[in-house]
Order: C-alpha cells, then structure tokens, then sequence
C-alpha cells in the first residue's frame, strides 16, 4: 500500500455557494425561554454568522492546512486522509489520534507541534511522538462509504494505514467521541496498537462491565438524565440519518447550528460563553470542513453503523490503557467501573476541559500524553 501527497483546494464555486446560502438563510421563530433551552441560542449563532460573512477566511485555514505534510492511502475500498508529522529524537512513539463527531482533524492541530517537538514546549526529546491523525471514513477528505459502517470496521481500517501503510508495528491508539470507540476496537484487536489512551470513555463491554457499586449505580443514573435531555440528535442520527441528511445537505446555517449546539453544550465554558474556550475562526473551520467536502451525512451514518457492530460480553482491553478525565465530558465513568473493560494502568482527573479536549485544554491534553508515555517505558 503507498501513500499519495494531498493538498486541500476546494473550488471557490463552493465556497461562494456557502457564503450565499448563509446570506439567503430564514432564521426561524424563537420560543421564549432561557439561552440554549430549546436549542442553538439564537444571538450566538447570529454572532457567528456575522463573523462567517465579514470576517473569517477559509484560504488562510486552508493555506495553514497545507502546511502540513498531508497524505491520501487506498486501503481496502477507502481512500483515507491523514496527516503525518514524525517526531524529533531517535525513537518518537507513533500515535494515532482519532476524532469523533462533530469534530474533525483539525481538532489535533493545537498539539500537533508539542507532540513532536516537546523540547520546545516545556518537555524533552524522548517525549516525542510521530503523530498520524487520519479523517474517518465519510468525514472530511477521506472517501465516503457506500452504506453505513462502525467503528470497528474503521478502527481495521487504521490499523492497516499504521502498521501496514505507515510501518508502524507499535503505536498508540488515542481517542475521544468515537475515538475513543475506535481505540478500543485497536486496543482489542489491532494488530499494531500496544497501548490505548482515551479522553472519553464510555460502557464499551456490554457483559460484565455493569453498575454495581453505589458510585457506579449513580454515574450511570447521571449519565441517563443527560443523554434524556441531550441525546435527541443521537436518536436521529442512529435511526434516520438519510432524512436528516435532505434538510442538511441544502442548509449551511442548519449545519452550523447543528454542530454549534454540541460544542456549547458538551464543553467547559465559562458562564456558558461559547467564546471562552473556543474561537469564531475554529468553529467555523470545524463546520467548513464538513460543508467543503459534502460530509455532514454520511458524518452522521456512524451512529447507525454502530449498532452492526455489537462488542462481545466478554470483551477486555488487556493492552495498558490510560485516562484522562476532563470534568465537563458529557459522559462521566468512575474508575471502578471503566475498570471492567479496560486493563487501567493510568488515571488522571483533570482540573478543567470537556468534551474536545485537544482543542479546549491542549497543554493539558499534551501533558497527560507524555504521562502516559513514562508509565508505559
């Protein structure tokens, strides 16, 4: 298998359809109520748009993209992206960083550089890493699938582009959202992963690895009235993608609302400032790359996916496998419990951060990594 150079160039055609979309977009009714209550807060979203309209740049975001050495491989029926930037020193650790929805590559792009260069950023050579952060299939600029898939097909799919594409026989495997997901998958079964680190992890052994004791009986209760009030989008996306998909594809301003109120709701904020953990400029990259490449649907066909891929009850990470626990994550697991799927070597509560965590609380994230790294020397 061989990798080809790839740049981002997307067609100003496109790029003036979006920009006219969002001038010619209704704005719906807005019920009365607190911020956020019923959905994207409808002053934020003006804000952002207004930005989107006079101010942001998609060149530059572009331009900056393609400073990085960017790659396309064809493995099995896909075409997959990746960035690839190796690591100072003599050895640097390969890891894989995986994304998850509604996020993108460019979530890792804060840590790109402390990762493989950490003498310049507070750490030394021997905690360098060569980092590999692919799109996942129907997201971004990796090809799309034909039907819906899961993440365990996808976590095959990067095992080969690390060990059989890029030569890599042993890597780390990190993730978030479906990230997360996908690592365990690698943690389980890839043949090149020998570590696992997640920033979210969730019920992944569906047998044992059930509540038990009282603080894990009340996480799972926690959990239960979170995703009942947040979870809706999840229901759509996992039975009817395909309808969500008609209203989405046409409507720039849905997509950004859609994506918007995730990143408001599962982040660390303060106040519930959008803008005190993120930029206009990030956000509306994040959304771009989902509008540029056509992806908000098939983005959305993992969640169906998901469901054809059923983890066995006996399954067990037994590779070492740590844990960064940011304390706005939108899913919270005591260490007890996530001890029942995962051979937990390293654990590591954070004193802020949520649900991006790259992108919220890089040196945090950054700094759990090589943590991570001296456990398992």
């Amino acid at each position: 298998m061989s990798t080809q150079p790839f740049r981002i160039e997307i067609p100003q055609a496109k790029l003036d359809w979006i920009t006219e979309r969002l001038r010619a977009a209704p704005w719906p009714d807005i019920p009365a109520g607190a911020p956020w209550q019923y959905g994207t807060d409808d002053k934020v979203l003006r804000e952002l748009i207004d930005y989107w309209l006079e101010k942001y740049d998609w060149r530059k975001q572009e331009a900056a993209f393609n400073r990085l050495p960017q790659f396309t491989a064809q493995i099995d029926d896909y075409s997959i992206h990746f960035i690839h930037v190796r690591g100072a020193g003599l050895n640097p650790k390969p890891l894989l960083l995986s994304h998850g929805w509604p996020g993108s590559f460019a979530e890792f792009m804060k840590v790109i550089e402390p990762l493989t260069n950490p003498e310049k950023y507070g750490g030394t050579v021997d905690d360098a890493f060569s980092v590999v952060i692919p799109s996942l299939p129907g997201y971004g600029f990796s090809s799309k699938p034909k039907t819906t898939i899961g993440p365990r097909t996808i976590a095959k799919l990067f095992d080969k582009l690390m060990t059989d594409v890029l030569g890599y026989s042993d890597y780390i495997a990190q993730g978030g959202d479906w990230g997360s997901v996908i690592s365990s998958w690698l943690g389980f079964e890839g043949k090149g992963c020998t570590a696992v680190h997640l920033n979210l992890v969730m019920i992944w052994r569906a047998g044992s690895a059930r509540a038990e004791m009282p603080e894990e009986m009340a996480a799972m209760q926690r959990n239960k009235d979170f995703w009942r009030t947040e979870g809706g989008y999840m229901a759509i996306q996992s039975t009817k993608p395909l309808t969500l998909s008609y209203a989405m594809l046409d409507s720039p301003l849905g997509v950004a609302a859609w994506i918007v109120e995730k990143f408001q709701r599962w982040s660390d904020l303060q106040n519930g400032d959008l803008w005190s953990a993120f930029s206009k400029d990030e956000l509306i990259t994040d959304i771009m790359i989902y509008l540029v490449t056509d992806t908000f649907g098939t983005a959305a066909w993992l969640y169906n996916g998901l469901y054809k891929e059923r983890v066995p009850n006996d399954a067990f990470v037994k590779l070492p496998t740590g844990v960064a626990v940011f304390p706005k994550e939108v899913a919270s697991l005591p260490r007890s419990l996530v001890e029942k799927s995962y051979n937990v070597v390293h654990w590591h509560e954070m004193p802020r951060g949520g649900h991006f965590a790259a992108l919220e609380q890089p040196q945090l994230f950054v700094e759990d990594l090589r943590g991570f790294l001296q456990v398992l020397k």
